[in-house]
C-alpha cells in the first residue's frame, strides 16, 4: 500500500495586527515583559465583520490550490476548532462554502491539539478506505481558532498570548514518504488549569456581528493557570515526541532516534515552552519552528499548519526529511505526528 501524506498547504491570518505596544495601552504590561515571558511580538485578530469561517475558507482554498485539487474531489473534511460555539458544525459550513458536496465533514475539539487529532482521524480513514474498499480518498484538514472571541482583554496573563488564524492541509496517497506514525493522548486530571467559562450568551463566531466588552454581556472567557500549564506542557510534548518515534520503530523495525529528526513543529504556545521542549529533546533551535509564536502568538489549532504555510517553499524541493509535529492543549489533550516529507 502506498503511503499517505500532505500534498498541499494553506494558511491565513487576519490583516488586523495587535502589537505589544498596543497591549501596553490596554493592560498593565510592557513590550519587554511580553517578549521576555512569551517571545511574542505581534498577533492577529479578527476584524469587524470577519469570522472564523472566513479564515477556514481562505486557508482551505489555498491548500486546495497548492495541491491542485478541486473542492469537488474532497472525500473527507476534518476541522480542528475550539471556538465555534454553535451548530451546524464549522466543518459542514466549510463544506458548503467550498462546494464539496461528496465530503462528510466533522469538527474535532481537542484544545490546541485539535489539528493533530484531526489529521490522525483523516489519515486512518484514508487507510481504511483503501484497505477495506479499495478506494483512494482525498482529505482536507483545517486547524482554525478565533481566540480573540474568548479573550478577556483586561487579563494580562492570557490576552498577551492569543491570536487568530487558520492553517490547512490536503492529504492523499503518495508514492513515497508521508505519515509514518501518529500518537494522541489525553489526561483529564488537568482540565481545571486551562478552561473556558460556561457559555451564558452566544458569541459572534459565524455571525457578522461584532461583540465588545461593552455590548456582549456575559462571555465565555478563557482562563489559565500558567505555571501548571507550563510545566505539564513541556513534559507532555517531550513524552509525545518520544512515543510517536517508538510507535513507528516498533511497527516498522526501523530505528529512528531524536538525532534523526530534521525539523520539529511544536505547538506555538509560548517561546519559552518551545525552547524548553527542544532543550529536553536535545534538538537545536535551528531545527525548530518558532516564527509562528513570535509573529502570530498562540493561534491554538492553527499554529502547526500555519508553520507549514510559512515554510511551504521548503516542500517544493522534494527533499527527504523526517519531521515531527507535536501539540498540547486544554483537556489536557496532546499528540504528535511523525512524517517523512
Amino acid at each position: 500500500m502506498t503511503g499517505v501524506g500532505f500534498v498541499g498547504f494553506g494558511g491565513y491570518v487576519p490583516p488586523t495586527e495587535v502589537t505589544n505596544a498596543d497591549l501596553e495601552r490596554i493592560v498593565d504590561t510592557t513590550d519587554e515583559w511580553i517578549v521576555r515571558r512569551t517571545g511574542i511580538r505581534t498577533r492577529r485578530v479578527l476584524a469587524e465583520g470577519e469570522t472564523i469561517l472566513d479564515m477556514a475558507v481562505q486557508a482551505a482554498r489555498r491548500a486546495l490550490d497548492d495541491a491542485r485539487v478541486a473542492a469537488s474531489e474532497i472525500d473527507d473534511i476534518r476541522v480542528g476548532v475550539n471556538t465555534w460555539m454553535r451548530f451546524p458544525s464549522l466543518a459542514t459550513q466549510l463544506q458548503e462554502a467550498l462546494g464539496a458536496p461528496r465530503a462528510p465533514a466533522a469538527d474535532v475539539a481537542a484544545g490546541c491539539a485539535g489539528f493533530v487529532y484531526a489529521v490522525e482521524q483523516a489519515f486512518h480513514r484514508i487507510l481504511v478506505e483503501k484497505a477495506r474498499y479499495g478506494r483512494d480518498t482525498v482529505a482536507l484538514v483545517v486547524g482554525v481558532d478565533g481566540l480573540s472571541h474568548i479573550t478577556d482583554w483586561t487579563d494580562r496573563q492570557t490576552c498577551v498570548l492569543l491570536g487568530d488564524g487558520a492553517g490547512a492541509v490536503v492529504l492523499r496517497h503518495v508514492a513515497k514518504g508521508g505519515i509514518l506514525a501518529t500518537h494522541t493522548h489525553a489526561d483529564g486530571r488537568y482540565g481545571d488549569v486551562l478552561w473556558s467559562d460556561f457559555v451564558v450568551r452566544g458569541q459572534a463566531n459565524g455571525s457578522p456581528k461584532t461583540f465588545t466588552h461593552e455590548t456582549a454581556g456575559p462571555r465565555s472567557y478563557l482562563h489559565m493557570d500558567g505555571k501548571k500549564v507550563f510545566s505539564v506542557a513541556i513534559e507532555t510534548m517531550v513524552s509525545d515526541v518520544r512515543s510517536v518515534i517508538e510507535k513507528h520503530n516498533e511497527a516498522s523495525g526501523e530505528r529512528i532516534g531524536i538525532e534523526d529528526i530534521d525539523y520539529l513543529y511544536p505547538h506555538q504556545a509560548n517561546l519559552r515552552i518551545v525552547e524548553n521542549v527542544a532543550k529536553r529533546l536535545g534538538v537545536g533551535l535551528e531545527k525548530v519552528y518558532t516564527n509562528g509564536v513570535v509573529r502570530y502568538g498562540n493561534t491554538s489549532t492553527a499554529s502547526i499548519p500555519l508553520g507549514y504555510w510559512d515554510n511551504r517553499e521548503r516542500y517544493r524541493t522534494g527533499s527527504d526529511r523526517l519531521e515531527i509535529d507535536v501539540a498540547f492543549g486544554a483537556g489536557f489533550a496532546s499528540g504528535a505526528i511523525l512524517r517523512r516529507s
